[in-house]
Formats: structure tokens, C-alpha cells, sequence
């Protein structure tokens, strides 16, 4: 093999990887199990899942005091080694998660893609970080109100974007969750306890999650 086809086949490669999903470095790996609201109503989250969802996701998009959005925790790793040394270097390992693509497809409706801008989240090397993401945002809520029958399901393939510490950009390959759309379906929160009542709930009302009763 010759030195021009060497190059040549190492151009093909290069390109070619450049169309697979990255996952190897920053991956959304896990939609957490929802925790039970701290005692004063509001939602505490760890680094990473103490336990994962396995059933798919739920909202009412027509419910008004959320906008009908659905936001759920999902953990993020950061793969990449530290590559620092002993002599300052900086990490440029460290992750800046800044944004995400998702894109909805739906037998019931036709959804476009959209950009999420994210407040800032740090990830160091070799480390997780579990970020509330809009998996409905009110621009699809908006939409998801104009289902036929009020009823359908949908499916979210969620990219985290952002950039290195060297400024090299990030797009993670997509992370894929089932959402059950009920308009008119969220009548509150329930307790088994009868004599309680919903003063919490995590991540918010009109979607999946768990009450805090009292």
C-alpha cells in the first residue's frame, strides 16, 4: 500500500466516524427513578440514579400550572480521563453541558425537532452528574394539546451539547424515552393514606412522579 492511499483510507475513516453517535466520551446513560419531595415540597437529586425508571414516562400537556411540560432527571457520564499533571495542566477533560437536540416521533402527530438552551452543568472526568432535562418543553406541550382523541404516545431521542475544557465541542448519541400523552388525564396527586394529602411532588405535577403526603 502506498503512502497516498494510506492517507486517502485514513481521510474515509475519519469521515466516516464522524457520522457515528458519540458514546464512547459523554453519554446520557439512565432516566432516574423520580425521588419523594424533601419535606417542604421541593425536589432534591443525587450525582447519579439511586435507581432507574423502567416504565415509560407519562404527562398532560393541557395541565396549566406546568404549561403541560415534563421534565425528568437523567444521569449524564462523563467517560473521558483526567488528563491533567503534576505540573498544573489543566483538565481539558472536564465536560460543559450547555444545551439539548430532541427529536419526537409519533404515529398520532408530527412533531418538529428542537434546541434546548441549559444553564451551564460542570462534569469532571470520570465522573456523573444527573441534570433535569425537558424531555416536553412548552413549545411541544403547545402542540401535544392538539392530539386526536386527546390520546397518543411519542417517542424523545434526547443529545446533551456543550464543550470540552479545550473548547472542542460535544453532541452525545441519543438517549431514547417513551412519553404516554393524556390530555385532560392529570386529576392531582393521590395518597394511599386517605386521611393525607399531596403537599409535594417531584419532578412537578401533570406528569410521571412521586407525591410527598401528609
Amino acid at each position: 500500500m502506498n503512502a497516498r492511499t494510506l492517507i486517502a483510507l485514513l481521510l474515509a475513516a475519519a469521515a466516516a466516524g464522524c457520522t457515528v453517535d458519540n458514546n464512547a466520551s459523554i453519554r446520557i446513560s439512565a432516566a432516574c427513578f423520580p425521588p419523594t419531595p424533601n419535606d417542604d415540597g421541593s425536589c432534591s437529586y443525587p450525582s447519579t440514579c439511586d435507581s432507574v425508571m423502567l416504565d415509560n414516562l407519562w404527562v398532560d400537556p393541557s395541565w396549566a400550572p406546568t404549561g403541560g411540560t415534563l421534565v425528568w432527571p437523567f444521569q449524564v457520564d462523563n467517560q473521558r480521563p483526567d488528563n491533567s499533571n503534576n505540573d498544573g495542566r489543566t483538565n481539558t477533560a472536564t465536560a460543559f453541558i450547555t444545551g439539548f437536540k430532541i427529536a419526537y416521533t409519533s404515529s398520532a402527530i408530527s412533531l418538529p425537532e428542537v434546541t434546548i438552551e441549559y444553564t451551564t452543568r460542570t462534569i469532571e472526568s470520570e465522573s456523573a452528574q444527573v441534570l433535569s432535562i425537558p424531555v416536553v418543553p412548552l413549545s411541544v406541550a403547545t402542540q401535544l394539546t392538539a392530539i386526536p382523541g386527546g390520546f397518543g404516545t411519542m417517542r424523545a431521542e434526547i443529545r446533551a451539547t456543550g464543550h470540552y475544557g479545550d473548547g472542542t465541542s460535544i453532541e452525545t448519541g441519543p438517549f431514547s424515552v417513551v412519553v404516554v400523552v393524556q390530555n385532560g388525564g392529570w386529576t392531582g396527586g393521590s395518597c394511599t393514606d386517605p386521611a393525607q394529602s399531596v403537599v409535594g411532588y417531584c419532578p412537578q405535577e401533570g406528569q410521571t412522579g412521586l407525591p410527598l403526603c401528609k
